[in-house]
Formats: C-alpha cells, structure tokens, sequence
C-alpha cells in the first residue's frame, strides 16, 4: 500500500485508492467526501444507492465524482464487483452488513487492503441484536478489520460484536458546517438574537415522533400567550398529522443549500424521535447555533445536548414533558437564549468533515506503515500487526 500524502499535518507520500460502499448518499456525506477528496493524492471509488423518495436529495450534488457506481435494487450490484477490483483499494469503507454484494466485497478483499465497517446501530438488547452478537464471530466480524462509528451508543454495540476498543474508530457522522457555522458567526456580528421559532426536520413517518410532536405542540399553544410558530421540513406520510394545524408551517422536503436558510429563521430544534440512532441534524443545529430539545432516543443527544447548557433532553412518547419545555424555552430572554445559542455551537466543534478525512487518512496511514503498538488504537492488518490509529482533536 502506499503511504499516504498529507494528512493535514504536513507529511508527504502518495496516492491512496479508497473504495466507499455505501447506501444512500446525503448532503452532509458529500461534504465530508468532498474533504477527503480535495487532499491531494486520494483517489475514490463510491458505490451508492439512488436517492429515496422520502430523501429526494438532488442527484447532481454528486456528480463531481469521477468513479461512482448508482444502484436502485440489490440484483443491479452484480456488476459492482469488477470494477471495484480493477480500482483496487486500499481501503474499503462498506455500510454494514446488511447488503449481500458489500458483504461479498469485504470478503474478497480480505487480507488485500484495510477493510472498515460502518454502523450507527445503538445497542438496545433486543432479541435480534442478541442473535446477532451470537453469530457475529462467523458472520459480521470476519467481514472487517474496523468499525467506524458515530458515537458511544453505537460503541456499545460494537463491542459486544467482538471488536476490541483499539479496533473502534469514532466520528462517523458529521454535517457540512461551513454554511451552518456562517448562520451562528452573522448572528453574533450582527448583534442579532436568536430567532423565534421551533424547527422540525426530518421524514413525516412513525420514528420521528410526529404524533408526539403534534400533541406537544397543540398542548403548548394551549398554554402559552405568545407561542413560537413550529417549521417542519421534510416528507412522508405523516404530513397530514401536520396540516391545517395552527402555528404549523409545512416546507417540505428541501435540498441542503434551502434547509441552511431555515437554520437561520429558527432558535430551537426540536426532535421527538421513537428511534434515531444518530440524527446529524441535531449537529446541523448545533452549528448553526440553535438550542436543542431532543427525546432521549437520539442517540446524537449523547454527544450534542447537555440539560439547561444547550438545551434539554425529554422521554420518548412523553408530549406533555416536551409541552412543557417548548413553553420553557419560548418564555427565556433573549439574553438566556443567546448563552445556550453559543453553548450549542461549541459543542457543535466535536465533529467536522476535517475530523472524518483525518481520522480515516490517519488510520490509513498506520495501516500501512504496519507499525507495532500494544496500546489502545490500534488495528490489526492482514500481516497480523498492531498499528497504532491516532485520532485528531
């Protein structure tokens, strides 16, 4: 393997071919693609799902790719295997186990180059998570040398999988946040306080908790003299749970350059979530600037929302906690808002898209080297060596 170029901290060598098996792509892992991109000497290769209908991101946002493979159904991935081996990697990233040829693939190239699994699974000891930690030593855990993940939750999980600690690589999930960090930057400068309104982003379906988040609502207005009016951008089934409610603006489904305006007309995100194992709309938030309430299922919450610093965290189901805190926060002076605004953003610097290519080229980088190093970050390579992963602050 060659070793790599620059890593962001002045080393040189050469190129480096990365092969990216993923599902469907997204604004913000164009973002963190387009970092690793733009280091001189990288070389990728993304296989990826067609956008979904209920996530009709803008296909053209990826076409600066040069190698890319798109996909609609798992019989189209018979194809994917021959040109994947005439790009050769270096470095397999694949989207966990779940589709058959990326599994193949990671089977193929074992012992060819490092092969990384992602998952952002939180640990939740349901049967078939048990099952699957029964069947992980023959089926899930040969397919990988590493896991990359987003966070704790996640990390639990993955250990119980039978990847050791030094085998775990963090930060999978990051927003694109230069846009965003320009929203929180123009309000400070401007003197500005933080906008007056509650913001909803994500799919009109069961798992977002859209009937929690309508009970809440109307529970709250109920309640409060001068409510905040509640923005929901997104699609899905449940749109009609949303409509013809009063306070409630429906947007829609935006692109990731109309959804940064909307950070900008709003001081707190509000996620109800029945199930979101990471949710990098909450960091989007964050970024901009924006207070958070969040249900304790997102598992972004973990990293991304502090009680009474940034914002709050409430029970799943629970409308009339999450009533209570949107009357909480709407009632807060301007001055209050803003100390939880900024609080919001410096948790927000936890992640970034400099972070995700840097904590990838680095272990790479060490792959390759095939250095010993019994201390924890580390790997094992298909020469059966320790290399020690250094992950950037």
């Amino acid at each position: 393997m060659s070793v790599l170029f620059d890593n962001g901290n002045g080393k040189a060598g050469e190129r480096v071919r990365i092969g990216i098996l993923w599902t469907g792509l997204s604004g913000y892992l164009n973002a963190c693609l387009q970092e690793l991109a733009s280091r001189e000497g990288v070389q990728l290769f993304v296989s990826h799902k067609a956008p979904a209908l209920d996530a009709p991101f803008d296909e053209s946002q990826f076409a600066w790719m040069q190698n890319r493979f798109m996909w609609r159904e798992n019989g189209e991935l018979d194809a994917l295997e021959p040109k994947l081996r005439e790009f050769n990697p270096e470095v397999l990233i694949f989207a966990g186990w779940a589709v058959p040829a990326y599994r193949r693939m990671a089977k193929a190239f074992a012992g060819k180059c490092l092969r990384i699994m992602t998952m952002d699974n939180c640990w939740l000891g349901t049967a078939k998570q048990r099952l699957a930690t029964w069947i992980a030593p023959f089926y899930i855990r040969p397919l990988a040398d590493a896991v990359w993940l987003p966070g704790e939750r996640q990390a639990v999980f993955a250990r119980k999988l039978g990847f050791e600690q030094r085998e775990i690589l963090r930060g999978l999930y990051c927003c694109d946040q230069r846009y965003l960090e320009a929203i929180h930057s123009d309000r400070l400068l401007a003197g500005s306080s933080v906008s007056h309104a509650f913001l909803f982003v994500g799919r009109f379906v069961r798992d977002k908790g859209i009937d929690t988040l309508v009970k809440a609502y109307e529970m709250y207005r109920a309640h409060t003299s001068n409510p905040w009016p509640l923005i929901c951008c997104g699609a899905g089934p449940l749109r009609t749970l949303l409509e013809n409610k009063p306070g409630i603006q429906i947007e829609g489904f935006l692109q990731p350059e109309q959804l940064r305006s909307r950070f900008g007309h709003a001081g707190c995100l509000v996620l109800p979530s029945d199930f979101e194992p990471w949710a990098v709309v909450v960091h989007e938030a964050a970024s901009a600037g924006l207070l958070i309430l969040a249900s304790e299922n997102v598992g972004a919450a973990v990293h991304l929302v502090q009680d009474n610093y940034n914002g709050y965290i409430f029970g799943g189901k629970d409308a009339s906690g999450l009533a209570a805190l949107l009357e909480r926060v709407s009632a807060m002076a301007d001055e209050r808002l803003g100390e939880m605004s900024r609080a919001s953003h410096s948790l927000s610097l936890q992640f970034s898209p400099r972070r995700w290519a840097e904590t990838l080229l680095d272990v790479a980088e060490q792959w390759a080297k095939g250095a010993k190093a019994a201390v924890p970050g580390t790997v094992a390579n298909n020469t059966k060596q320790a290399v020690h992963v250094k992950f950037p602050v």
